[in-house]
C-alpha cells in the first residue's frame, strides 16, 4: 500500500466532513476504505483540529469531529493551492489531471459533473 502524503490525507478527510455531519475517527477511516492506518488518521484530525480547521468533542471514549465552518476550510484549502501551484483552480485541476496515473474514465465523468453543478450554481 502507498502512503500518502498528508495534504491529500487532509482534502480528502475535509471531503468526507464537508456536509457538516459530526464523525468519530473510526467513521473517517472506514469512508476512506481503511487504506491509511488508523492512527494516522487521528493524528492528521487532531491536526486539522489544532489548526482550527476541525472542530472535536469527546463523546464517551471517542471525538467527534466537524469541519468547524466553510471559511475557515476554504481557508484552509487556499493555503494548499497557494503553497503548491498558485492561486488559479485551474492550474490545481490541470495538475491533478496530468498527474494522476490512476484517473479512470469514472472520475472524469464526476469531475465534469461538478463542473457543470459549479456552472450551474453561477448562473
Amino acid at each position: 500500500m502507498a502512503k500518502r502524503a498528508f495534504g491529500e490525507l487532509e482534502s480528502q478527510i475535509l471531503y468526507i466532513l464537508k456536509s457538516g455531519e459530526r464523525k468519530t475517527v473510526k467513521e473517517v477511516h472506514l469512508a476512506l476504505g481503511a487504506k491509511d492506518n488508523y492512527n494516522t488518521v487521528m493524528t492528521v484530525m487532531s491536526r486539522l483540529a489544532d489548526k482550527k480547521v476541525l472542530a472535536r468533542e469527546k463523546m464517551g471514549l471517542h471525538y467527534e469531529y466537524w469541519i468547524l465552518s466553510s471559511a475557515q476550510s476554504f481557508s484552509f484549502l487556499d493555503k494548499i493551492k497557494q503553497k503548491f501551484l498558485g492561486v488559479k483552480p485551474t492550474t490545481l485541476v490541470s495538475y491533478l489531471i496530468e498527474n494522476s496515473e490512476d484517473l479512470t474514465d469514472e472520475d472524469l465523468k464526476e469531475m465534469e459533473r461538478i463542473i457543470k453543478q459549479a456552472r450551474d450554481a453561477k448562473k
